[in-house]
């Protein structure tokens, strides 16, 4: 018997067929399907696809065969690797090489064997697709062509399955990094959350006390002056505390308090509270409200703080002069509310509306000088979520002639397990 010397390239042929990760896995039809039409189109009882290992030849498919694998000494398919052409030993009888080897002096008793090198990515001969028989004979060239076919089916399938490998990797970091990232995330809500609830109380004592302030008798104008801006400072930043708080707080509903209120009065203390900023500020406040419904069953002080992020965005974006901002108030349909904040400043393209009530600028979004990017993202954030826990939308149109319109729709009566929040 004849032992094939090693491969030329011994060392990286082994590096290749390593790394396909495939040797000693379970039986694939893909590859079983090859193997089987090898047999049936060359007319032979044995077809394998072989891949030849440091010591032995694994079969990867194999039909007529039980072995699962063969010492490498031993193995035909070890020397058709050599070439890059078909190797045909039409009688290993009365072949020198191979007529005392023991697979064809014993079982499978291979007389006839006709292998196909297969090859790897980087060229290299790993194993054979090879049909085999007990009795000596020869291949036709439709045979011969059929074979050369199926063994580039069978490149392709290792090429396929390597593939799919590569993505099954990359879809398990990428889903270790949406991990890593998502709990990174958490930690910093987390954070977030208590600092902010650190926040809340001495920014409340300073809300009290600039607006005890503001009420004492002769109070010079300087001091009133002072404790005005004091006050408003206060309050823009303790409601950016309570948005910010609302906003991180992950993807569960807001908690709801629900009550059945009268949208009137609730719209004339938001109205009385916004006039009182515009006290020296020459924008002008138009109120228009239409309820055929007033009463409404909702989170009374949610909606208010909605109310007041919607005109406090206006405000901010809205130009000095004349410049106007309205709210109104109607019911579009029976058992809905809409409520709108229009005003007179910088318009909002449609492709920046999509991420406007987001918490965050998507990754690929580049800040700039529209009112999309300013500060007040956090602001609509809760805006939307409150909205949303009511089983209510909220969406932004342009404001004609100029403008946005802010608008929210919310059902007046209450449905569904949203309202059994506690």
């Amino acid at each position: 018997m004849k032992v094939a010397p090693p491969h030329p390239q011994e060392d990286a042929r082994l590096a290749a067929l390593d790394s396909l990760e495939i040797l000693d896995t379970l039986p694939e039809a893909g590859f079983d399907d090859l193997t089987r039409l090898a047999s049936q189109l060359c007319g032979t009882p044995i077809a394998l696809v072989s891949l030849v290992d440091h010591y032995r030849q694994w079969f990867k498919s194999r039909v007529g065969l039980d072995a699962p694998e063969t010492p490498r000494e031993q193995a035909f398919c070890a020397h058709a690797i050599l070439g890059e052409d078909l190797f045909v030993v039409e009688d290993a009888w009365h072949d020198e090489r191979f007529h005392d080897n023991p697979l064809v002096t014993g079982a499978p008793h291979v007389r006839f064997y006709a292998g196909i090198p297969i090859r790897g990515l980087g060229g290299l001969n790993l194993g054979t697709l090879c049909v085999i028989d007990h009795e000596p004979r020869h291949l036709t060239p439709e045979q011969t062509e059929a074979l050369a076919v199926l063994g580039r089916q069978v490149e392709a399938q290792l090429l396929l399955r390597l593939r799919v490998r590569e993505l099954e990797r990359r879809e398990e970091q990428l889903r270790s990094q949406r991990d890593t990232l998502a709990s990174v995330q958490r930690q910093k809500d987390a954070l977030i959350q208590r600092v902010m609830r650190d926040f809340k109380p001495p920014l409340s004592s300073i809300l009290t006390n600039a607006t005890f302030t503001l009420y004492r008798p002769h109070l010079p104008e300087e001091l009133q002056r002072s404790a005005r801006d004091i006050r408003d400072a206060a309050d823009g930043l303790q409601r950016t505390v309570s948005n910010l708080l609302d906003a991180s707080g992950g993807e569960d509903a807001l908690p709801l308090h629900p009550a059945l209120f009268d949208t009137h009065l609730l719209l004339s203390e938001v109205t009385r509270d916004f006039q009182q900023r515009l006290v020296s500020s020459p924008r002008r406040f138009v109120q228009a409200v239409k309820l055929v419904e007033p009463l409404i069953t909702a989170d009374r002080e949610l909606l208010r703080r909605v109310l007041v992020n919607l005109l406090d965005n206006s405000f901010q974006y809205t130009a000095l002069g004349s410049s106007k901002i309205t709210l109104e108030a109607s019911n579009p349909e029976p058992g809905l509310l809409e409520l709108r904040v229009r005003d007179e400043g910088p318009a909002i393209s449609p492709s920046a509306r999509a991420h406007l009530f987001d918490a965050h600028l998507p990754d690929e979004h580049t800040p700039g000088s529209g009112r999309a990017e300013g500060g007040n993202r956090l602001a609509l954030a809760f805006c939307r979520r409150a909205v949303q826990a009511h089983g209510g939308w909220i969406w932004a149109e342009d404001n004609h002639p100029k403008g946005v319109a802010f608008c929210l729709r919310l059902p007046v009566r209450p449905h569904g397990p949203l309202f059994t929040h506690s």
